[in-house]
């Protein structure tokens, strides 16, 4: 399945509800294996981002319908990175 890396950073609402962090991710990871998403890691960051999430997923559509649910809830930005192993770009190449 294709990994994605989702960096976040956090709009004043999210700042707001650091406290239920780790409830509002588990939730979210919920939703995400229930669609088929395996969620590798969802980790808090020092730095230009606030928190980073590493996912394999089917294909661009079903991350997108996330990030669309997680972008409604106004509690973050994020930036989407679809990366690959280089096993993955030895076949491309």
């Amino acid at each position: 399945m294709p990994t994605y890396i989702t960096l976040f950073k956090w709009t004043d609402q999210g700042r707001s509800k650091t406290g239920d962090l780790p409830d509002r991710a588990a939730e979210v990871e919920k939703k995400l294996e229930a669609a088929g998403v395996k969620v590798i890691g969802n980790y808090t960051t020092m730095g230009q981002y606030d928190q980073v999430s590493v996912v394999e997923a089917p294909d661009d559509d079903t991350v997108a319908k996330f990030l669309m649910l997680i972008a409604g809830r106004g509690n973050a930005i994020s930036e989407t990175m679809r990366a690959w192993t280089m096993d993955e770009i030895r076949k491309v190449l």
